[in-house]
């Protein structure tokens, strides 16, 4: 194991989660067959790709081109010692309506729009998130909010729990569209609001929901913007709660350090939340076949190279920010997100008008690949 990790950092030096702790959770999604981009650990991309560059020179790694999938050519022999299982796994459910269930996720599949940094979280993400949500009692009887939802949180919600009220506030009437058809089939009776989250809620969602759901882009001002205007839906003068995803583990772009430290900061003493639990390493996105495809192109083209230090170089190339799909810039961890929890009793949204120039200058960019694009622009 040391000799995997000190090879890899013979190409990836800067990389503080390339540690033999994270090298043993990937051996273990290896074990079973999955797409690159749905490997979920702290190291950044570089570093994953250098192990599985180290794994296939070394014959340990099989590759499917036509799944797009990779996975080990044999079972590890663990050392129980050596090896904590961190993959939380969500309630193994014996679901009456499962098939309502699948028939949601095939309609939520319907190709993502970047510019609104959309990313589905996967099944079992789903399944995770809503038995947290559950388990708090925020789902029965309560009058939920959801602020933007292209995971289809709200027709699980509804499906499996008993919501008093759902509504769900987007801006891709595609979106909305699969959500009212859905619950018209499955007699949900789920509202939908078209509507840009620049602007405030209408008035009429404000100060009316027990609980708000959010999984806003993963950046300081989008996360800011979507987490007030769910506050700003919440009901006055009695306990409520709100839910928001974000990354855990510092991105040079992103979430920092001091970013993270600076949102929590904001969300506690700007707008009176309590953070009452958290779910760490929950939440996995749905690569996008098209992204699984470059990173699988990418890959055995170059496994095509003699050695393993042609093989990294080739990677590091190849891997230079083209897609507005962050995940896969090259210094993005590839980690899970986690969910939290607040509590309100006095809620207090930070942004209450327009989210202006001046809101941006002050917070940053709503969305994940503005940053990125900013970036690019200023290395040129």
């Amino acid at each position: 194991m040391n000799e995997m990790v000190e090879a890899c950092k013979a190409f990836v030096a800067d990389d503080p989660n390339l540690t033999v702790y994270e090298v043993l959770r990937l051996l273990r999604i290896l074990e079973g067959e999955t797409t690159i981009g749905g490997i979920a650990c702290k190291m950044e991309v570089l570093s994953v790709m250098a192990a599985l560059g180290f794994l296939y020179y070394k014959g340990m790694l099989k590759v499917n081109s036509e799944r797009l999938t990779v996975g080990l050519t044999s079972k590890v022999e663990w050392d129980v010692k050596s090896l904590v299982e961190l993959e939380i796994r969500g309630t193994v459910y014996s679901f009456p309506r499962a098939e309502s269930l699948e028939d949601t996720l095939r309609k939520r599949d319907m190709g993502i729009i970047y510019e609104f940094s959309q990313l589905p979280i996967n099944r079992d993400s789903l399944m995770r998130k809503f038995a947290f949500m559950q388990s708090f009692q925020d789902v029965d009887g309560k009058e939920m909010i959801f602020i933007g939802d292209d995971d289809f949180l709200s027709v699980t919600c509804s499906l499996l729990g008993r919501p008093r009220r759902v509504v769900v506030v987007d801006l891709d009437e595609r979106l909305l569209e699969g959500i009212r058809e859905l619950s018209e089939k499955y007699g949900l009776e789920i509202e939908t609001y078209k509507h840009n989250l620049v602007h405030p809620l209408p008035e009429e969602l404000q100060g009316s929901f027990d609980t708000f759901c959010t999984d806003s882009p993963h950046c300081l001002g989008g996360i800011l913007l979507f987490v007030s205007r769910g506050v700003s839906a919440l009901k006055r003068g009695i306990e409520t709660t709100g839910y928001f995803v974000f990354q855990t583990v510092n991105e040079p772009l992103l979430m920092t350090f001091e970013t993270r430290q600076r949102l929590l900061k904001l969300i506690i003493n700007d707008m009176n939340g309590v953070i009452q639990g958290m779910l760490p390493a929950s939440i996995k996105y749905t690569t996008p076949r098209n992204e699984d495809e470059k990173l699988m192109a990418l890959f055995l083209e170059a496994t095509r190279r003699p050695n393993l230090e042609e093989y990294y170089k080739h990677v590091e190339e190849a891997l230079k920010p083209s897609s507005k799909f962050i995940e896969f810039y090259p210094k993005f961890s590839m980690e899970a997100s986690m969910i939290t929890r607040l509590v309100f009793k006095d809620p207090k949204p930070l942004i209450e008008g327009e989210y202006d120039k001046k809101a941006e200058e002050k917070y940053g960019p709503i969305y994940s690949w503005t940053i990125i694009e900013q970036h690019a622009a200023k290395e040129k």
